[in-house]
């Protein structure tokens, strides 16, 4: 079994992580097939002790089936063509009601299957995005907060964030961050085709903010 065994300079981390991590600890196949290369750069970058099987993250992707969109071209159950004014209810809601940023609990019914959500570290399927964000961080330990409006046009939705997200991974890490997100609407739908999540600070400024 390998391990990924360092130690933060500001507080070392015993290495006996690997005969006492229980399984709430170890990382949940399903996050490494979903957001794995966020996973593995949270992991790299805050030198993280973290004692995972190397059979477990080298076969997750393929004991984990890639999500189907079955309705790519279906908008059965869609909201199309939504006024400016009622997405952006929905949108506002659904950061501040329901912190779908750390939660994954976004109102599906204004996205397009096909979407495709991108942070700062890759670009992943809507199903992926959704089943990686919720096995990612802990959202209940974690806090996202809407700064200022949701600005809807025709074209675009854009808001700008806070938040402090926790890993649901050894020793739970907080990192801070903040930023923009943009929402691409198709034209003719109405509906969210793009997800993209800008960062203020870099990805290294964001994991040396790590709390544990």
């Amino acid at each position: 079994v390998n391990a990924f065994t360092t130690s933060l300079p500001s507080r070392p981390i015993s290495t006996k992580l690997s005969s006492s991590t229980n399984n709430q600890d170890v990382v949940d196949a399903a996050v490494v097939s979903s957001r794995s290369s966020f996973l593995q750069k949270v992991m790299k970058d805050t030198t993280i002790a973290v004692a995972a099987s190397a059979a477990v993250l080298s076969t997750a992707s393929a004991s984990t089936p890639a999500a189907t969109d079955n309705n790519n071209n279906n908008n059965s159950g869609k909201q199309l063509n939504l006024s400016d004014e009622e997405l952006a209810k929905i949108i506002t809601a659904d950061m501040t009601e329901r912190s779908f940023l750390v939660s994954a609990d976004l109102t599906r019914s204004v996205y397009s299957e096909s979407s495709t959500f991108q942070d700062e570290i890759d670009t992943y399927t809507i199903d992926k995005w959704i089943v990686g964000t919720q096995r990612l961080f802990v959202a209940e330990k974690s806090k996202v907060d809407l700064v200022g409006d949701v600005n809807v046009t025709p074209k675009e939705v854009t808001f700008k964030f806070r938040e402090d997200l926790m890993f649901r991974i050894p020793f739970r890490p907080v990192v801070t961050l903040s930023g923009t997100v943009v929402l691409t609407r198709d034209e003719e739908s109405g509906l969210i085709m793009k997800y993209r999540e800008i960062w203020d600070q870099s990805v290294g400024d964001v994991l040396k903010t790590a709390k544990f």
